[in-house]
């Protein structure tokens, strides 16, 4: 049995049924939770289980640890991409932050056409620079995931006309759901799904062949350095935002004061 079978499966790892020698169902491979433990066969339907067989188990084993390997790679490679989410997750809370502090300044310091002490105006300068580097932060770093990293988190193409996509991570199938994104049932990654994929599942074979070939000569990872870019984009964008909007602020502040 293929290690990590999601439920449903039927075939053996040389693609045989296994059917239940009491009612003829098809019997699936039990989730093991060591990779010392042996799966066992088992009907969903009368109970019956049973050991595999020596070599399946063993090969079953190996595969398991393949599948491991593979995942503690792709989430070590892939761990620049935390700082990314913990950024989509929060910006609207600091830029709720921003407004509530600078706001009321802000407000004021113009309003009142500079008549306020200098350090409510600075505080407003500063809140509203703020939501502008957030908002501006924000799209930077959205678009550089879309150009850079979303491209590399795309499933691959089905080997032939009709089959489901392939996990990007571990070349298993994925689930047949209509979904934009996808979880992997055998090694866990998440797999975002081209509606283009198959029309031109061709040409997209071909480029896999010929990146595989590339990290084979090479040795390197594609775009290792891609996943810290979406980060960095906001980083570097909220600066830009932050500090433009500050200098237009004091420019506009000494019109008025003028």
């Amino acid at each position: 049995m293929t290690a990590g079978m999601p439920s449903g499966a039927t075939h053996s790892r040389e693609g045989l049924p296994k059917p239940c020698l009491r009612c003829g169902a098809p019997m699936v491979a039990t989730e093991t939770s060591s990779l010392h433990t042996d799966a066992t066969l088992t009907c969903s339907f009368c109970g019956s289980r049973e050991s595999m067989p020596l070599d399946a188990a063993a090969q079953d084993r190996f595969l398991r640890l393949r599948l491991l390997q593979v995942r503690r790679a792709r989430e070590g490679l892939e761990a620049p991409l935390r700082t990314f989410e913990m950024v989509r997750q929060s910006w609207a809370m600091g830029l709720v932050v921003f407004v509530l502090v600078g706001g009321w300044q802000l407000w004021q310091a113009f309003s009142t056409a500079g008549k306020v002490p200098l350090q409510s105006t600075l505080f407003g300068i500063l809140g509203g620079s703020g939501v502008v580097g957030v908002v501006v932060g924000y799209f930077g770093m959205s678009r550089a995931f879309r150009s850079l990293v979303k491209p590399l988190l795309t499933a691959r193409a089905p080997l032939q006309q009709g089959l489901e996509a392939r996990c990007r991570s571990c070349g298993g199938e994925l689930p047949p759901l209509r979904k934009s994104q996808v979880q992997c049932g055998f090694c866990g990654a998440n797999n975002f799904l081209d509606a283009a994929m198959a029309h031109d599942f061709t040409a997209r074979l071909a480029a896999e062949q010929s990146e595989y070939q590339r990290q084979a000569n090479s040795g390197n990872a594609s775009n290792a350095s891609a996943y810290e870019q979406p980060a960095r984009a906001f980083y570097r964008w909220a600066a830009i935002g932050a500090g433009t909007a500050a200098l237009l602020g004091v420019v506009l502040i000494f019109v008025l004061v003028a």
